[in-house]
């Protein structure tokens, strides 16, 4: 009965790195029925153990709310303890997928192979909805989300979507229901124990002692991440180049552009021939920023290029805007 018991998950993280787990919610299912809970604050990876404004702001938690808690060390056998082998579920299972591998690779810690569904990609391909985000999916199927980026709070809208699913289907088997759906789980592969060196506790007041400079030079010097195989080909962002133009709020570029990557888009630096989707962000002088009006002029020639907000961008990717 292993397909018929899964575990909702979601983690929130201290900082733009995806292993800097600070909290994880889980719900465990059997049966089309939740069974148990589990949530825990967590005492993120040392190398990346600082929060950054931009986090604390969505999720509320800070360093001294996690002095006392667990390690990663200590919360990564918690998890799989209480997953007992069986797939995981999480909305937009990309972001807390790529959580759980980081904070491993950061510990040195082994994980074993794991399936996932994402009830983000699952929710597109089931209702026909205003957008997908975990608020407007758990109004649809009846749920009551009353503490949005709470760890347990987003793993139980998580189960109770999927839930809500599987009656949809007629359905309690993650494996039948992702066929039902014209999906597919997922695999997050094996990762093997290593050795990590001990590196010195980064200071909590880093992020803000970065200046612009500073900020530009490591933006620039961030690598692309190419599009995720996994993402669901229907969402709004899937073959799309995408560039982001400004400072945003929720998020820094290096970070946008991992999600976008998730969502199965093209991250661009840079204004081109290629550019689908423009991201406007904040800019110095309160104007339109060069990208911008770049986009303008090729628009002028006749290339389609649509021009969004922050938070219409945190709408297509799933996610409410902080």
């Amino acid at each position: 009965m292993v397909a018929h018991t899964w575990t909702a998950i979601d983690f929130e993280t201290a900082n733009q790195d995806r292993g800097s787990v600070c909290a994880v919610g889980l719900v465990r299912v059997s049966e089309g029925r939740v069974v148990d809970r589990f949530s825990t604050l967590i005492r993120p990876p040392e190398p990346v153990s600082f929060f950054s404004r931009h986090n604390t702001a969505v999720h509320g938690i800070t360093a001294a709310d996690v002095t006392g808690a667990p390690t990663w060390e200590t919360v990564r056998g918690q998890v799989l303890e209480f997953a007992q082998g069986g797939a995981l579920v999480a909305h937009n299972a990309a972001f807390d997928m790529g959580a759980l591998r980081q904070a491993c690779a950061h510990t040195g810690q082994a994980l074993p192979a794991l399936d996932y569904a994402c009830t983000l990609a699952l929710s597109r391909r089931t209702w026909d909805l205003p957008d997908h985000r975990l608020p407007t999916v758990c109004a649809h199927v009846g749920h009551q989300i009353t503490q949005h980026h709470r760890a347990d709070a987003d793993a139980e809208a998580a189960a109770h979507i999927m839930i809500a699913a599987m009656l949809r289907y007629g359905t309690s088997s993650l494996p039948e229901l992702t066929r039902a759906a014209g999906m597919r789980l997922n695999r997050l592969e094996e990762i093997r124990a290593v050795s990590v060196p001990v590196a010195a506790p980064a200071p909590s007041a880093a992020p803000a002692m970065e200046d612009r400079f500073g900020r530009w030079q490591r933006v620039a010097q961030s690598p692309l991440p190419e599009p995720s195989p996994d993402a669901d080909p229907a969402g709004p962002l899937y073959g799309r180049t995408v560039c982001v133009s400004g400072d945003l709020r929720a998020m820094d570029k290096p970070e946008v552009w991992k999600r976008v990557a998730e969502a199965g888009g093209t991250p661009a630096k840079n204004v081109t021939k290629k550019t689908d989707v423009l991201v406007v962000g904040d800019s110095d002088h309160g104007g339109k920023t060069s990208k911008h009006k770049q986009a303008e002029a090729y628009m002028a020639k006749g290339q389609r290029i649509d021009i969004i907000t922050e938070s219409e961008l945190m709408a297509r990717l799933g996610m409410a805007s902080a």
